[in-house]
């Protein structure tokens, strides 16, 4: 199968991270991928050291920019009738519709995909209902509360359950796992072996929930003052984050460590992974490392947390924008450390069974194969 995916994110995270993954599997298989993304994006480099094809070409910023949309839509429609691909899969808000509009100056040669990585709303107006009801062919959510967003396409017909499918994204066995170690990140931190670590990987932005984490620092400090925390990553609120923590007297206590690539020596350093979102994270892929390491994880009840995390179980899930809740938590964690080990344990062997790239793999070409043939069958 002949397979384009496109993406408009300049940085990294989630998004393209699954997108990486999926076409090392699919190419794996020897499928033919290709990546249609922005030049110099983070996507656009790990995609080129993994062997794989590019197409960067295009920018995908946002339609407001109205002579760059029709400058890409133009360029990819050219593409599409010089590549003649089987499948098209489109993972972002604004590649959708460029993808969209070119694939019909091509000729609708091909199916269109959307994959949708978050929970943020999706508005029902005339233009979404064409995007979905007609242009795309295919919804794969990429967990189930995704789709509470679209509950009115569903009530008016614009989608069918037929045509959207749920496939969770995965993590990287090869790189998390319990063999990995935190030893070299604390000895670089100054951290010795006995000092509790909580630390949230994520980007540095509103949806995430840092300021929560930050509000509920004091607290958990009250009982366990040798306790530090580490903010991992970067963003548009990292100056704001670096105030708040100030203004809270956290300054010792909390490090930000920007970028970084040893993530998985930096997870598997934590007593406590957080993930404190107020909003977005569909199918976090923290979550999934955290427990892969074994490392036990706190997240609020946003998005697919649910789905990921056994409450009680792998992990502990509490309500979002509730400080003293997630407090009491991570320190119940902390607190009981053997039950903090076993969750990690149990949760280790739970995501090796569920999030694997090969069931990502197998989940994402059944949706495609049945999307093509019926594409095929019932195109004019």
């Amino acid at each position: 199968m002949k397979i384009l995916q496109t993406n408009f994110h300049q940085g990294w995270g989630g998004q393209p991270s699954r997108i990486l993954m999926l076409s090392r599997v699919l190419a794996g298989r020897g499928h033919q991928v290709t990546l249609a993304v922005p030049r110099g994006s983070m996507l656009a480099a790990r995609a080129r050291e993994a062997g794989l094809e590019v197409f960067d070409a295009v920018e995908f910023r946002k339609p407001k920019f109205l002579l760059h949309a029709a400058r890409d839509v133009t360029v990819l429609a050219g593409h599409l009738r010089d590549q003649h691909y089987d499948l098209i899969d489109a993972h972002g808000s604004q590649d959708v519709w460029s993808s969209a509009v070119a694939r019909r100056l091509a000729g609708r040669t091909a199916p269109l995909v959307f994959t949708r990585h978050n929970t943020k709303r999706v508005r029902d107006h005339v233009f979404n209902r064409r995007l979905y009801g007609r242009e795309v062919d295919h919804l794969i959510a990429v967990s189930r509360s995704v789709l509470e967003r679209y509950q009115a396409f569903f009530r008016k017909g614009v989608l069918t359950p037929e045509r959207v499918s749920v496939v969770p994204s995965a993590y990287r066995p090869d790189r998390f796992h319990p063999g990995v170690s935190g030893v070299r990140v604390r000895a670089e931190l100054g951290l010795g072996a006995d000092v509790p670590v909580v630390g949230v990987v994520a980007r540095l932005v509103e949806d995430k929930g840092h300021d929560d984490l930050l509000a509920a620092a004091p607290t958990i400090l009250k009982t366990r003052p040798e306790t530090r925390f580490l903010l991992v990553g970067t963003g548009s609120r990292e100056r704001h984050l670096k105030d708040l923590a100030a203004s809270l007297g956290l300054e010792g206590t909390v490090r930000f460590l920007g970028f970084r690539d040893d993530v998985p020596e930096i997870t598997a350093a934590l007593n406590v992974s957080v993930l404190p979102s107020i909003d977005c994270d569909a199918s976090s892929a923290v979550l999934k490392e955290a427990l892969a390491c074994g490392v036990p994880a706190v997240a609020t009840e946003i998005g697919g947390a649910a789905e990921i995390l056994q409450d009680g179980r792998t992990g502990l899930i509490v309500p979002p924008h509730d400080p003293a809740r997630l407090a009491g938590a991570i320190l119940s964690l902390l607190e009981n450390p053997e039950r903090a080990r076993e969750m990690g344990r149990r949760g280790s062997r739970d995501v090796a069974e569920r999030f694997s790239p090969e069931r990502l793999g197998d989940e994402t070409l059944e949706v495609y194969k049945s999307v093509l043939e019926h594409f095929r069958r019932t195109r004019p």
